[in-house]
């Protein structure tokens, strides 16, 4: 191992030097398209929660759009599961076919089988060292997806440098972080750590490199390979020498300009950076109904039904309303805030209400309160609700939701309360679904004993309503666990 950091060493050793011949060069040419994807991985369905990732991709994505960078998706994608990853690098490799900057930025677990390097989807579980390329997802193959345009200059930016979280599982072979690799012609590689080391902790629930590298893409005027060079050493100060991040790269323009944005007015921001901010952290005091409280967003509701003619089931559309309102507490009479959706399916003739609080009662071992009340027509097909078995949270419409801690009750015909767990580990974990997951899935019973699922996304009128919400409930909008606030 030693052999194998001192190489790396030497390789960032020659890339200062390198960066230095280049810093020289004339002033930079702008690029006319750049396209980013960054992808943020903490909450694992069976590995350890992670806090940074999330928060780290949210804050990079920010900062790209700020630059000019056009993000694949819309906005950094969060909790990819394999089928979501896929998806996501299929998205970018379109995207990026007449680009002349394409960036990647993941953050999650990272882990090497003899020496092959690979990146952890959140619903990874793998139990042979034979499962990782079904199970895993393959940095090597991910690398390949840049091949194109010779023009093209690409940056991949690997902040994975986290404890192996299947260390129990005994996989021979299988270790933390990312061993070093051979980079595809015109790419820029960057490590956040060496080999064998971890990343460390910040400030305000992100990762030391991101935060750095963060800061660093702020300046104006940059050229590709600045803002790399400038974090990794921000990164060894900040961290007494801990974490040391590399840089390697094949040959690239040295002239080409990170900053296109650095061409508009001071300040103006465009319409990808306006887009990746929507969703960001409000204050305590922005706890009133939102400004989108009345317009509904079509597209953003589907219920699946059961029909025996259709295996799949049927598919009807729907639209929700997502803002926040402030109720009365029922155990202290004092104004609370809780969170709202209004949902409707005209084409099934139901409507719904879901509305979360956050649970003050002591006398009731619940963390939060889940109320869903239904409003059907007479002739609602499935005669009515007969139970609400809980409540799952995914990240986008066809993936496997993963259920939140807790027990549904009916409480009167067409209205169910979801309590969710109280237990330490179950309400953290509970939060970070809640806040880091896009879509809701209510699983239905219907008095005819068919059954149906009804998918919710939060948009980013729900996103607002949920950083509103849990700001007011004294919970910063990363996943924090209220337990851990002192």
């Amino acid at each position: 191992m030693r052999r194998v950091i001192g190489r790396v060493g030497r390789l960032l050793s020659a890339t200062i030097v390198l960066v230095t011949a280049i810093l020289t060069a004339a002033a930079p040419a702008a690029a006319d398209k750049r396209v980013a994807l960054v992808i943020g991985n903490s909450i694992h369905e069976r590995a350890p929660l992670l806090d940074e990732p999330a928060a780290d991709a949210r804050l990079l994505a920010d900062r790209l759009a700020r630059l000019g960078f056009t993000l694949s998706g819309g906005a950094a994608q969060i909790d990819l599961g394999k089928t979501g990853f896929d998806r996501a690098i299929a998205e970018f490799k379109g995207r990026i076919a007449d680009a002349d900057i394409a960036l990647i930025y993941y953050a999650g677990y990272g882990l090497n089988l003899n020496g092959t390097n690979y990146l952890v989807p959140v619903d990874a579980a793998p139990a042979k060292a034979s499962d990782a390329d079904t199970e895993l997802r393959s940095l090597e193959a991910v690398l390949r997806e840049l091949d194109g345009s010779p023009r093209r200059q690409n940056v991949v930016i690997l902040d994975a440098f986290r404890s192996n979280p299947f260390e129990a599982r005994g996989i021979a072979g299988l270790a933390a972080g990312l061993a070093p690799m051979q980079v595809p012609a015109s790419t820029l590689l960057a490590f956040a750590a060496q080999p064998g080391r971890s990343g460390q902790h910040g400030k305000d629930n992100h990762g030391v490199y991101a935060t750095a590298l963060a800061d660093a893409l702020q300046q104006p005027g940059r050229r590709l390979i600045e803002p790399l060079i400038e974090a990794g050493i921000a990164t060894r100060r900040a961290t007494d020498r801990a974490q040391n991040p590399v840089v390697m790269f094949t040959p690239i323009d040295g002239e080409t300009a990170l900053n296109q944005a650095a061409e508009k007015a001071p300040g103006a921001a465009s319409p990808a950076a306006r887009q990746a901010a929507a969703p960001a952290s409000t204050t305590p005091a922005q706890t009133k109904e939102s400004a989108t409280q009345d317009a509904r967003t079509p597209g953003l509701v589907v219920l699946y039904d059961e029909d025996p003619a259709e295996p799949q089931g049927r598919r009807y559309a729907g639209s929700v309303a997502w803002r926040t309102e402030t109720i009365k507490d029922a155990q202290s009479g004092q104004p609370t805030t809780a969170i709202r959706a209004d949902i409707e399916v005209p084409e099934r003739k139901m409507k719904l209400t879901l509305q979360l609080r956050q649970n003050r009662d002591p006398s009731m071992p619940a963390s939060h309160l889940a109320e869903v009340t239904f409003r059907l027509g007479p002739d609602f097909p499935g005669g009515g609700i007969s139970n609400l078995p809980g409540i799952l949270m995914k990240t986008e419409e066809k993936a496997r939701g993963t259920p939140l801690a807790g027990l549904a009750v009916k409480v009167t015909e067409g209205s169910f309360l979801v309590g969710f767990s109280n237990v330490e580990a179950d309400r953290e974990r509970n939060e970070q679904l809640l806040l880091g997951r896009q879509w809701f899935d209510i699983p239905l019973v219907y008095m005819n004993q068919r059954r149906g699922i009804i998918a919710i996304a939060k948009g980013p009128s729900g996103d607002k309503a949920f950083a509103d919400a849990f700001a007011a409930w004294s919970l910063p909008a990363t996943g924090k666990s209220i337990g851990a606030i002192k």
